[in-house]
């Protein structure tokens, strides 16, 4: 388990970093051309596996911290329980980060690939994934509260969001025009928050652990989803205006 688990993190580090850049062709590149078709597509497609490698790890990780990461022989009872512990709750956090990225690169493809046609997007297999990220919101959103722990609280009420957009927009009676263009943005932009949130969480902790320390690790967490939710008030008025959606 523990060679499956590293093989793939290698495969989630390698596919995260090329997304990193990759991410910007298709939003710096002119809409509905070749190169942002094929950006855009080899993107989703990544980003899927980025996510489903993720979710993999985390379920090896909840059902034996141990047989993934080892233990140590000097180990106390009490501090054997603690370190599963500890690495379950994160893994448990880390599963609902790669599940929402999962769910929002899938609606922001979803939305692209039906346009109006809504009815499309109403079915169960489309729907399922997102009540499994609002029960998994509400689950993460207790244990945060039970351990005190700020970045799972702040994490499930970014899933219990999506998931409200996310039904709000496929259940809606019909579209103003164009309006599926905008929910295609704003979803790839989600998909790139949470690429970069992980980016900073990960790198930026590391590189940052001097300056920011205790709780002040948060900062690394939350600076990508900040950035991300800022860009998307910037930008969707303006391509709002440039698309003419709802004229």
């Amino acid at each position: 388990m523990n060679y499956l688990h590293t093989t793939l993190l290698f495969l989630h580090i390698l596919l995260g970093a090329i997304c990193l850049m990759l991410f910007w062709v298709p939003v710096a590149s002119a809409k509905g051309s070749m190169l942002h078709n094929t950006a855009g597509k080899l993107y989703y497609q990544m980003m899927l596996l980025i996510a489903g490698s993720g979710v993999l790890m985390c379920l090896m990780v909840l059902y034996s911290p141990t047989m993934v990461y080892g233990q140590n022989p000097n180990w106390t009872v009490a501090q054997l329980e603690r370190f599963i512990s500890e690495r379950r709750v994160f893994s448990f956090f880390l599963l609902q980060l790669s599940l929402l990225t999962w769910v929002t690169v899938r609606h922001a493809y979803g939305v692209l690939k039906v346009k109006a046609e809504l009815a499309q997007l109403r079915v169960w297999s489309y729907q399922g994934p997102v009540w499994t990220l609002l029960v998994g919101s509400v689950a993460l959103a207790i244990v945060g509260f039970a351990a005190g722990d700020l970045l799972s609280i702040i994490f499930s009420g970014v899933g219990a969001m999506t998931v409200i957009g996310i039904l709000r927009y496929i259940r809606q009676p019909g579209l103003k025009p164009r309006q599926w263009i905008i929910e295609h943005f704003t979803s790839m932009i989600g998909t790139g928050i949470a690429l970069y949130t992980a980016f900073f969480a990960a790198g930026g902790r590391r590189l940052l652990a001097e300056v920011l320390t205790g709780q002040w690790q948060l900062v690394s967490w939350i600076i990508a989803p900040v950035m991300g939710i800022s860009a998307i008030m910037l930008f969707k008025r303006h391509f709002s205006r440039k698309f003419r959606v709802g004229n």
